[in-house]
């Protein structure tokens, strides 16, 4: 037999195990296919109200309209999402485990569960979700009420539940700002008063033919270098500006003292289409990693981390002194 003729047998041999092969994990992977039954506690489609225990209180929603409402008052900014999301993740909940003929429910933490939650749907079906003891951190005994059988699920649920009334509210956004928008920035903290104004000029771009514009700012009147690294982080800090959560979404004016609110440092920016914002912060919360703010004059006060804010609390004339 020539060379070549082995050379061809040899090449036929392996196209031969290749096929079979692909034939045999085709086979296998439909065969997996066809006998992957997920067990799941709940199949809930279209939930319309939820309650769950938090390992402290029992708090309720129900969907109005379309629209998640907390029972307790209708005007709570309801964090539409949130709530979506946990209705989505325990209306389809998974098993890891099944366990047909479990032990007592207090081998498994289910005679006084650390977290319950009850889903109720459009149609009216209804199911309360048990959670019980840690299996580790990854997973946690659950059961639906009424029945016998004991599972194992995802930690996602009890994360879910671990969580307060404020938790959930909805916090407010921050209007998108750039330098090429803002036009004043107004800042008053105590005995320091800091109003830059911008002037822009605007050019052709010999190459492309675009219209260009450069910012020349000024501080209380005084021209600054456009390369003013904290004139630069300033402006930086104002476009990423957000609130970390909700502290209170109907505050009073005792409420707004107790957060230092009643003497805030004032951060007014006014933008070439005729908005404003203006941002209002007080004292800063007792973890220390935070500062009580209101944005707008709304009635809720809200959380702002001091990562967020950079260093537009420490600001004064000789910050943007050129050295």
């Amino acid at each position: 037999m020539s060379k070549q003729s082995k050379q061809l047998l040899t090449l036929a041999g392996v196209v031969v195990v290749c096929v079979a092969l692909y034939l045999g994990l085709s086979f296998y992977n439909q065969s997996t296919a066809d006998t992957d039954e997920t067990v799941y506690l709940t199949q809930l489609e279209d939930v319309t109200a939820l309650s769950f225990y938090n390992g402290t209180e029992t708090l309720a929603f129900s969907k109005v309209d379309g629209t998640w409402q907390w029972d307790g008052d209708s005007a709570f900014p309801a964090d539409q999402s949130a709530l979506t999301s946990l209705a989505d993740t325990a209306g389809q909940l998974a098993a890891v485990r099944t366990f047909e003929t479990p032990e007592s429910a207090d081998s498994y933490g289910l005679d006084a569960p650390a977290y319950e939650i009850t889903l109720t749907t459009a149609g009216g079906d209804s199911k309360t979700v048990l959670i019980g003891n840690s299996v580790d951190s990854s997973y946690t005994y659950a059961q639906v009420e009424g029945e016998v059988t004991v599972y194992t699920i995802s930690s996602t649920l009890a994360d879910d539940l671990n969580v307060e009334l404020m938790d959930l509210a909805q916090v407010e956004s921050f209007p998108d700002l750039s330098e090429d928008n803002m036009e004043t920035i107004d800042i008053q903290n105590g005995s320091t008063s800091l109003t830059f104004t911008k002037e822009t000029a605007t050019g052709t771009d010999e190459e492309s033919g675009e219209t260009t514009s450069t910012y020349t700012w000024s501080l209380n009147g005084t021209e600054l270098d456009s390369e003013n690294e904290t004139l630069s982080g300033m402006i930086s800090d104002l476009s990423y500006l957000y609130f970390s959560s909700c502290y209170d979404y109907q505050s009073d004016e005792a409420q707004r003292a107790d957060c230092g609110l009643d003497s805030p440092v004032t951060i007014t920016v006014t933008c070439n289409d005729g908005t404003a914002m203006k941002l209002e912060i007080g004292d800063a919360t007792p973890e220390g990693d935070s500062y009580y703010a209101v944005l707008n004059g709304s009635d809720a006060i809200h959380r702002i981390s001091t990562t967020a804010l950079g260093d537009l609390l420490t600001l004064n004339e000789n910050s943007f002194s050129e050295e």
